[in-house]
């Protein structure tokens, strides 16, 4: 079997017919496909056997071989040239449709993890849409009280309440911000509420200088923060909100402790901490870690998530 340019040709036409021709059929025509493969090395076998072999030259006519004997047994001989051929032509044929076959399977799992990507940004910006308005509500009716009681207070809540606004208008829509955004709107929304309440409320934070590039989800940190205001803060008992972020060896952890007053519900277990639950699995599956203990006279918040 020659290496010329005429002996390659018909290989380079078979894998070029199958690839281009008959391989497109494979997503809706299956059974088109494989009688068409048949059809096409069944030519190829004719070429093979018959279609260009000329007669051999004078003197190198094809001997009868010999008998099996000591030396040679039967079927142990040297494959015939025409075989050979077939062979590889089979052996291309199947080289194909599996490079086919995995770059379809490839792209078919690109394609895949590319509408989850656009199924987790929906679910995310759903729930997120059911956050913020809660945000909203709660910052309003604070101002609104300040108005009555201290309208030089409210002047200065309605400053805070628009740089609050600005975080979320420009940075709320996306999976994950830096931590030190998420961090200056805590730091808004502290002021807020140190404007708010009296002195006697202890309101105390602890946030790191450095941050390190550490991205979170926007506003997750925060609406603790917000329910520890919400349902931890009275004005006839003994109340405090403490919170405090850490960043270190590839992770952030949040620690959010605040009073808890008997025969006050606690709406935190409802739709907001649902939703952060929901947003903690979509982002990060099991990669995290949530928890909430409640105990007499306080309520105590860990999370801790992947920097």
């Amino acid at each position: 079997m020659g290496l010329s340019l005429s002996g390659i040709l018909p290989f380079v036409l078979l894998v070029g017919i199958h690839h281009f021709l008959l391989a497109p059929m494979l997503r809706s025509r299956k059974v088109w496909y494989g009688v068409l493969t048949a059809v096409l090395l069944a030519l190829f076998g004719l070429w093979c056997f018959h279609g260009h072999r000329g007669p051999m030259p004078p003197g190198q006519e094809q001997r009868e071989l010999p008998p099996p004997g000591p030396d040679r047994q039967p079927g142990k001989g040297p494959m015939r040239p025409e075989w050979m051929e077939l062979a590889i032509g089979i052996l291309l044929i199947g080289g194909d449709l599996g490079l086919i076959t995995y770059r379809r399977m490839r792209q078919n799992e690109k394609r895949l993890k590319e509408l989850e990507t656009v199924s987790l940004q929906q679910q995310l910006e759903a729930l997120r849409y059911q956050i913020n308005p809660h945000f909203f509500m709660n910052t309003l009716n604070n101002i609104q009280s300040l108005i009555l009681t201290d309208p030089d207070k409210a002047t200065e809540a309605v400053g805070e309440f628009s740089k609050l606004m600005r975080i979320v208008l420009y940075e709320g829509d996306e999976p994950t911000i830096p931590l030190s955004r998420e961090l200056e709107y805590m730091r808004h929304y502290l002021s807020l509420m140190r404007l708010r309440y009296p002195e006697e409320i202890v309101i105390e934070a602890e946030f790191p200088e450095e941050t390190g590039g550490a991205l979170v989800p926007p506003l997750l940190m925060a609406s603790f923060v917000e329910n520890a205001f919400k349902h931890g803060i009275s004005y006839t008992e003994e109340s405090f909100v403490k919170v405090a972020v850490y960043r270190d060896s590839g992770r952030v952890t949040f620690h959010c402790l605040n009073s808890r007053h008997e025969g006050r519900q606690d709406e935190q277990h409802g739709l907001g901490l649902d939703n952060i639950r929901k947003r903690l699995s979509l982002l990060y599956d099991t990669n995290y870690r949530l928890e909430i203990e409640e105990e007499a006279g306080i309520y105590n918040v860990l999370l801790d998530i992947p920097a």
